[in-house]
């Protein structure tokens, strides 16, 4: 008993000498983008990167848009046959002091695209995540190219 109440204080001290202790998830959108389909109005993909600097991991809960109906969390799956899918998720963690790169082969969130939108507009999307909050974004409009990384 006394061994593990050693290992428990031991641990607890090294958290805390390494600055984690009391220190709350705190999510920053450091890009936002949204690409415009080639159909006007189809669907397509929004990505953010997401950085957390807080030593708590935070969870992407929701994204919301009044440019964009019903934007979708989504994951980036392969089936069987080597084909490419998105499939629906309720959440996305982002780790302490840590980050989430969206991208076109992780994760996204999945909306249909005004028929307005031009390359360079600006979407607004709200971010709702779990501890950070919500998160008010411009996302910038852009084509989709070849070695874009989108």
């Amino acid at each position: 008993m006394a061994a593990a109440s050693l290992v428990a204080v031991g641990g607890l001290a090294a958290w805390v000498s390494a600055g984690y202790a009391g220190t709350p998830a705190h999510v920053e959108v450091r890009q936002a983008r949204v690409l415009l389909p080639v159909t006007p109005g189809g669907n397509t993909n929004a990505y953010f990167h997401l950085v957390n600097t807080g030593g708590a991991p935070d969870r992407l809960r929701a994204v919301t848009s009044s440019a964009a109906a019903v934007p979708e969390l989504t994951e980036h799956r392969m089936n069987d046959a080597n084909g490419a899918y998105r499939e629906s998720v309720s959440t996305v963690t982002v780790p302490a002091n840590g980050e989430v790169r969206m991208s076109p082969h992780s994760t996204a969130v999945n909306l249909r695209a005004d028929k307005a939108w031009r390359p360079g507009d600006s979407v607004t999307f709200t971010l709702d995540l779990e501890r950070s909050g919500r998160i008010s974004v411009q996302a910038v409009v852009r084509p989709v190219t070849l070695g874009s990384g989108a």
